[in-house]
C-alpha cells in the first residue's frame, strides 16, 4: 500500500437507488413492552453465497436458531438447516456455492444460556453430506484437539481459502489459551497444522491470499504484543546485528533456512490499542493503531525496513472506533464523536465502492458491508441506528437497487421508537463528558433514569438499546453518560479511574445537575439503574450523593472490591490480575471504594438484581452485601434468578426483570 493517505471521498454515485419496503407484518405493534424488549432477535445474520444466487438467513424458530437457504432469483426457500437437539446454530459461513460451515452450540445444564463448545458442522446447501468436522465427538478430539494438559479443545473458523474449496483456516483453542492455526478439510474433518501461536488468545493476521503474516495479543500486563511470521517476510531485510534473541529483535534475523525462527518479536511500537491491522505492503509495512505521545489513538504506517513511522490519521477528540476492511485490505475507519462518521482511505478496494453506495443510501446510521458476492455485484448491507434495531438489505449494483432481506426484530414498529440525542457538557474542572439523552414517549413531565454502563473500560454509543427503549416506552427519560473511566475519548479520560474507582462518579453527579439546570429533567425525580460496573455506580453513587436519587437499582453489581482478587472470573483470565490492579489498586485504598464498607450510608430505596450463576461478580458477594444491609437495618428489594449469569440471557427472565424494574421505578418516581 504505497503512499497511504486519508481521503475524504464524497458519498456520490451515478443513478438513484430504489429502496423497497418489507411486508406490513414487519411493522406489527406489540402491547407488552417487557415482552417485546426482552425477546431474542428474529434475524441475526444474512450472508450471500459466493455466486450471489443464494442467501442464508439465520433466524429464530421458537427457542432455537435455524438457517434458511433462499434462492434469490426464484424467491423460494430451498432448504432449512436445523440441528435440533444436537445444538443451536450460532453462526455460519459459505465455503463454496454448494457447502456451508456452521458454528454450533449446545444447551448448558449449568446455566440458562447456550454454551458455545466450538463445534463446526459442514453441510451441503440442500442439507446432504452433513458432518461434524471439529469439536466434541470427532476423532480429532481424541488427538490434536485435546491439549497436553487434558483440556478439551474447541474450534473457531478464521477464513476461507482462495482457490481451495476443500479447506478452511481454523483456530483450535482450549481454556488455557493454547492456540493453533490449522487447515481443516470441510469434507473429511482432517486437520493440518499451519502454526502454533507464541501468544495466548491470539488474533491471527492474514493477507489477501490468506498467508499468515503476524499474530497479536495482550500479555499478562494487558500490553499489546506482536509477533511477525518469519516465512512471510522477505529474505533481503537488513539484519539487526544487536539482536541476541527473538524478544529483542526489531527485524527478522538473516539465517540459514533450516535455522529460521518461526516467529520474530516486533517491539517498536508504543502502547497500541488494538495492535496490528491486516494490511501489509509487500510484507514491508505494518498498519498500527497507537497512542504514541498523544492522548487519542492514531492510525500509523510502520516501515519494517527503514523503521520510519508515518501518521495516517488521528482525531484530536476521540479514539478510532472501528475499521472497515475486505479482501485482506483496510479501506476505511469509523469515528464515534456522538454519531458514526466514516472516513475512507485512498486505496483500491472493490468493497469500498459498495460501502460508498450504502453510506449514501443510509446517512447518519451504522452501516456495514456484511457480505458480498465474488464478483462484487451483490452485497448484504446491515443498517442500524437509535430507532432502527437493525435491518439487512440486499444491494444489487447491476439493478441499482436495495431491497429489504430481513429485520432484526420483526415485531417492532421502528417508527414508534424513541430518538436518542447526543449532549456534551463540561465538568467543573473543564472535562468534556458526552452523554446520550432519550426522552420519554409519555410526555415532557416524565421522571428520569440514569443508566451508567459497565466496564468501566467501556462506553455507551448512540444507537438502539432495548433497555433504554423499554424505559422510554414506559414513560421515563433515560440518560447515559460516558463519564471518566469510559473508553473511546483518549487515554486521560479512560485512565482517570485507575485506583480511583469511585472518583469518576462525580461526573455523573454533575451531569444530573447540568440536565436539571438546562430544564431537561426534574432533579427531584431521578433514579439510577446500572449493570456490573454500572451496578457499582448505582450503589456507590447514592451513598455519596443521596440527595440526587429517589431510588437505585443494581444488577450484577460489584459490592466488594477486595473479593475480586480471590473470587470471580476476571482474576482467572489472561491479564485479569493486571486489570484489577489498574482499576482497583491495592489494599486499603481499593477496599475504601467498596459499597460494602459504606453500607450504612445507603439511605435510598434499593433494588438488588442478581443471577446465582454469575461468574463475573459472584452471587456470594451479593449475598454478603445483603447480609450487611440486613445487619444495618436497611430495607431493600431483591430479584434473584437461580440459573442466570452476568446479564440475563433467558428472554423469560429478562421479561421478569423488566417488569420488576419498572414496578420499582414507578413506586418511587410516580
Amino acid at each position: 500500500m504505497k503512499n497511504l493517505k486519508l481521503l475524504l471521498i464524497p458519498i456520490l454515485f451515478c443513478g438513484p437507488l430504489l429502496i423497497e419496503s418489507a411486508s406490513s407484518t414487519l411493522s406489527e405493534e406489540t402491547k407488552n413492552n417487557a415482552e417485546l424488549f426482552s425477546t431474542l432477535p428474529d434475524v441475526t445474520s444474512v450472508k450471500l453465497s459466493p455466486n450471489g444466487k443464494f442467501v442464508g438467513v439465520a433466524q429464530k424458530a421458537g427457542s432455537k436458531r435455524i438457517v434458511k437457504i433462499i434462492d434469490l432469483e426464484e424467491s423460494k426457500v430451498i432448504h432449512v438447516h436445523d440441528f435440533g437437539k444436537k445444538g443451536k446454530i450460532t453462526g455460519f459461513t459459505w465455503v463454496t456455492d454448494e457447502r456451508l460451515v456452521f458454528r454450533v452450540a449446545r444447551n448448558s445444564t449449568r446455566v440458562v444460556s447456550d454454551f458455545n463448545i466450538g463445534n463446526l458442522v459442514a453441510s451441503n446447501i440442500d442439507g446432504k453430506k452433513t458432518k461434524l468436522i471439529a469439536g466434541y465427538g470427532t476423532k480429532e478430539q481424541q488427538g490434536r484437539m485435546r491439549s497436553k494438559k487434558g483440556n478439551s479443545r474447541a474450534a473457531s473458523m478464521e477464513s476461507k481459502l482462495k482457490g481451495d474449496d476443500d479447506h478452511i483456516l481454523v483456530t483450535f483453542y482450549d481454556n488455557a489459551g493454547f492456540n493453533e492455526l490449522s487447515k481443516l478439510n470441510v469434507n473429511t474433518g482432517k486437520v493440518k497444522l499451519v502454526a502454533t501461536s507464541p501468544l495466548k488468545y491470539p488474533s491471527w493476521i492474514l493477507d489477501a491470499d490468506n498467508n499468515l503474516l503476524a499474530v497479536t495479543s495482550s500479555d499478562r500486563d494487558n500490553e499489546q504484543e506482536i509477533f511477525l511470521y518469519k516465512p512471510s517476510l522477505k529474505k533481503d531485510f537488513f539484519a539487526d546485528k544487536t539482536c541476541k534473541n527473538e524478544k529483542n529483535c526489531y527485524l527478522p534475523k538473516i539465517v540459514e533456512d533450516n535455522k529460521k525462527p518461526e516467529w520474530v518479536f516486533f517491539k517498536d511500537f508504543i502502547f497500541p490499542k488494538s495492535g496490528i491491522l491486516a494490511d501489509f505492503d509487500g510484507n514491508e509495512k505494518l498498519i498500527l493503531e497507537e497512542y504514541r505521545d498523544k492522548d487519542t489513538s492514531g492510525l500509523y504506517e510502520y516501515n519494517l525496513r527503514t523503521k520510519e513511522v508515518e501518521l495516517i490519521f488521528r482525531d484530536e477528540k476521540v479514539d478510532i472506533a472501528g475499521y472497515m476492511g475486505a479482501e485482506g485490505r483496510l479501506y476505511g475507519l469509523m469515528l464515534m464523536d456522538g454519531y458514526p462518521e466514516y472516513l475512507l482511505l485512498d486505496t483500491d478496494n472493490p468493497v469500498k465502492d459498495i460501502a460508498l453506495k450504502a453510506y449514501k443510501a443510509f446517512p447518519n446510521q451504522f452501516v456495514s458491508v456484511y457480505s458480498y458476492s465474488d464478483d462484487f455485484n451483490k452485497a448484504i448491507i446491515s443498517v442500524g441506528g437509535d430507532t432502527n434495531p437493525g435491518t439487512f438489505y440486499l444491494l444489487d449494483q447491476k439493478k441499482n437497487q436495495i431491497v429489504i432481506i430481513g429485520k432484526f426484530w420483526s415485531k417492532t414498529s421502528y417508527a414508534g421508537l424513541a430518538k436518542m440525542e447526543v449532549i456534551d457538557f463540561k465538568t467543573k474542572d473543564g472535562t468534556n463528558v458526552q452523554t446520550h439523552f432519550t426522552k420519554s414517549l409519555k410526555g415532557e413531565n416524565s421522571p428520569t433514569v440514569i443508566h451508567p454502563h459497565g466496564g468501566p473500560w467501556a462506553r455507551d454509543d448512540w444507537g438502539f438499546n432495548p433497555t433504554v427503549q423499554f424505559l422510554a416506552a414506559e414513560g421515563f427519560n433515560v440518560i447515559q453518560m460516558n463519564i471518566r473511566g469510559s473508553s473511546g475519548y483518549g487515554m486521560a479520560h479512560m485512565t482517570h479511574v485507575y485506583n480511583n474507582f469511585d472518583g469518576a462518579l462525580t461526573d455523573m453527579f454533575e451531569g444530573i445537575e447540568y440536565y436539571h439546570d438546562k430544564g431537561l429533567i426534574d432533579k427531584d425525580r431521578v433514579c439510577v439503574f446500572g449493570v456490573s460496573y454500572g451496578g457499582y455506580a448505582s450503589t456507590q453513587g447514592p451513598m455519596m450523593r443521596p440527595d440526587l436519587f429517589k431510588c437505585a437499582v443494581s444488577e450484577a453489581g460489584l459490592y466488594d472490591i477486595e473479593a475480586q482478587y480471590t473470587s470471580g472470573d476476571i482474576r482467572k483470565g489472561f491479564g485479569g490480575k493486571s486489570f484489577l490492579e489498574y482499576t482497583f489498586g491495592f489494599g486499603s485504598k481499593a477496599q475504601e471504594q467498596s459499597p460494602i464498607e459504606h453500607v450504612r450510608k445507603l439511605k435510598t430505596p434499593f433494588l438488588l438484581i442478581h443471577g446465582e450463576k454469575d461468574q463475573r461478580t459472584p452471587y456470594k458477594e451479593a449475598v454478603s452485601f445483603m447480609e450487611a444491609m440486613d445487619k444495618a437495618g436497611i430495607e431493600y428489594e431483591k430479584l434473584i434468578i437461580e440459573k442466570e449469569e452476568h446479564g440475563f440471557s433467558d428472554p423469560v427472565n429478562r421479561k421478569r426483570k423488566l417488569e420488576v424494574l419498572v414496578s420499582f421505578l414507578n413506586k418511587h418516581l410516580n
